[in-house]
C-alpha cells in the first residue's frame, strides 16, 4: 500500500484548513499518510528523491535557482531524511558533477517520463548524452520533452500534464487561457507526436508580476493515490465547478475529492507539490 509523505511544516497554523480536510479525507479512504521530519519547506516533491524501483531512488539537486537566495533558510538537505526513512537513494552525475531536476518537473508512469525543457538549461551536458542518463537512472525506455510553460519560473511538467493510462494524458486547456499559440502548438505537438492521446482539463491562472507566481487555477496540479483523485480548488465557484465536472467526467465523480488550496497555491503550488509518495 502507497504512503503519502507531507513536509511536517504543513502543522504549521498557517495551513490549518488545508491539513484538517486533507487528513480527515485520506482517514477517510484508507490511504496511510506520515510527515517528514527535518524539512525546510513544504514542496516536498521537488527535493524528495525519485522512485524509480520498489525500495529504488533516484536523487537530482534542486535547479540553480529555485531559490532566489543561496542561503535561503527553506532549502532542505534529504539526506537526512533518506537516512531517517532507510532510503539510498542513486545520485546521477556527469563528469562528477550532479544533474540538476527538481522532482516536480518529472512526470512519470507507463515507461515513459515527460520532463520540460527547462532540463537542459539547468545542465550543460550534451542533450544526447543527458536523455541517456535520464532514460538509464529513471528507468523508463523513453523521456518526452515538451517546451516551458511561458512565464512559469519553475519550469515544472506537473503544473502542464499527468497521465490517465499508457496512451493518454491530461493537460492544461492553454487555449482558454489566453496562452501563446506557438508555444501551444509546440506543447500539443510534442506529446502527440509521441503518440499520446490528450484529454484537455480546465486552466484558469492568476495573474502575477511577483517571483513567486501563484498556482491558482492549476487543477492539474492534483494528488492521486489509487482512484482517488485529491483536486485543488481556489474559492472561485464557477471554474472550480467546471474543473469538478470535468476531472469527474474522466475519473468518475465518485473518485473526486475536493481540497481548498488557495492558501498554498498562492505560494507557487498545489496538491502535488506538496505530497510525495512511496509506493509498495
Amino acid at each position: 500500500m502507497s504512503v503519502v509523505y507531507f513536509s511536517s511544516i504543513l502543522k504549521d497554523k498557517a495551513y490549518d484548513q488545508l491539513l484538517s480536510i486533507l487528513q480527515k479525507e485520506l482517514i477517510n479512504w484508507s490511504i496511510g499518510y506520515k510527515f517528514l521530519n527535518n524539512t525546510n519547506d513544504i514542496w516536498c516533491r521537488d527535493y524528495m528523491p525519485v522512485q524509480v524501483g520498489k525500495d529504488q531512488f533516484v536523487q537530482f539537486n534542486l535547479t540553480h535557482d529555485y531559490y532566489e537566495n543561496k542561503n535561503d533558510p527553506r532549502i532542505t538537505d534529504p539526506a537526512s531524511i533518506c537516512e531517517e526513512l532507510g532510503i539510498t537513494p542513486i545520485i546521477p552525475e556527469y563528469k562528477v558533477k550532479r544533474i540538476f531536476l527538481d522532482g516536480g518537473n518529472i512526470i512519470m508512469a507507463h515507461d515513459t517520463a515527460i520532463i520540460t525543457e527547462r532540463v537542459f538549461d539547468d545542465n550543460k551536458i550534451p542533450k544526447d548524452k543527458l536523455l541517456e542518463i535520464l532514460t538509464n537512472t529513471l528507468r523508463v525506455e523513453r523521456v518526452i520533452i515538451i517546451p516551458n510553460e511561458p512565464d512559469d519560473y519553475t519550469g515544472h511538467s506537473d503544473g502542464m500534464v499527468r497521465w490517465f493510462d499508457e496512451k493518454t494524458v491530461l493537460v492544461n486547456d492553454y487555449s482558454k487561457a489566453g496562452s501563446n499559440k506557438r508555444f501551444m502548438e509546440k506543447f500539443y505537438g510534442a506529446l502527440s507526436g509521441a503518440g499520446l492521446d490528450i484529454l484537455l482539463v480546465p486552466y484558469c491562472p492568476v495573474e502575477s508580476h511577483s517571483y513567486n507566481q501563484p498556482a491558482t487555477g492549476c487543477y492539474i496540479n492534483y494528488l492521486k493515490v489509487g482512484n482517488k483523485v485529491f483536486l485543488p480548488t481556489f474559492d472561485d465557484k464557477k471554474n472550480d465547478e467546471k474543473a469538478i465536472e470535468r476531472f469527474g467526467e474522466i475519473f468518475g465523480a465518485e473518485n473526486i475529492v475536493t481540497v481548498p488550496c488557495k492558501e498554498i497555491s498562492n505560494r507557487g503550488g498545489c496538491l502535488n507539490c506538496v505530497s510525495w509518495e512511496i509506493l509498495d
